[in-house]
């Protein structure tokens, strides 16, 4: 019974260690909840991308609004934010472009500098579809074009994915496969360690 309640302290240890992570979570493909937040990079920047739908049930001050990572379910208005990672970016001016599937532009930003490391826009995704959310910068130490260095993040409006959504059934199912284990570990191993009496 000792070795089963130290079985369960060490997972429920482990599981308060993960949990203490810092958490940005956004809903991802699939309606599955990213917990690292939704990290967006190529070879020069790094950011995290979030898209805040604004529906009917959003504008209730009591529904709390889940951020989407690149597949939100939702068409209309929707509110962009980019998480800008690079310290020294957040010194130059950026600024946002989303383009259609037709690489027509639907919405854009001025340059600016984002000195609290954040830049949004509000976008009305019309209909669903595969949209471009860009990310320039001015960036004169790297002497590249800023068309050339942005950052292209592919978003999916309203698109069907393959597979069932991911639910808490999934996550409830492997933490009971996982508690059963160490019960039977806990009954098995101590009687394997047992020293046999030899027989006289």
């Amino acid at each position: 019974m000792k070795t089963i309640i130290r079985i369960l302290l060490l997972l429920l240890t482990a599981t308060s260690t993960f949990a203490s992570v810092p958490l940005a979570p956004r809903m991802g493909a699939g309606g599955k909840l990213d917990m690292y937040g939704c990290m967006q990079s190529n070879d020069y920047y790094i950011a995290n991308f979030a898209a805040y739908p604004i529906t009917q049930q959003s504008t209730d001050k009591k529904t709390l609004i889940i951020p989407q990572c690149v597949d939100s379910p939702y068409t209309g208005n929707t509110q962009i934010s980019i998480d800008l990672l690079d310290r020294d970016v957040r010194r130059k001016p950026v600024w946002i472009k989303v383009f259609d599937n037709h690489q027509a532009l639907i919405a854009q930003t001025d340059p600016a500098v984002a000195k609290q490391g954040v830049i949004t826009t509000a976008v009305n995704f019309p209909h669903q579809g595969q949209y471009d959310v860009v990310l320039y910068v001015e960036d004169n130490e790297l002497n590249t074009n800023p068309e050339a260095s942005a950052l292209h993040i592919q978003l999916k409006i309203a698109m069907t994915t393959a597979g069932a959504p991911a639910s808490a059934g999934g996550f409830l199912t492997v933490a009971i496969g996982i508690v059963l284990l160490a019960l039977i570990l806990g009954f098995l191993i101590p009687r394997q360690l047992k020293p046999k009496k030899s027989a006289i």
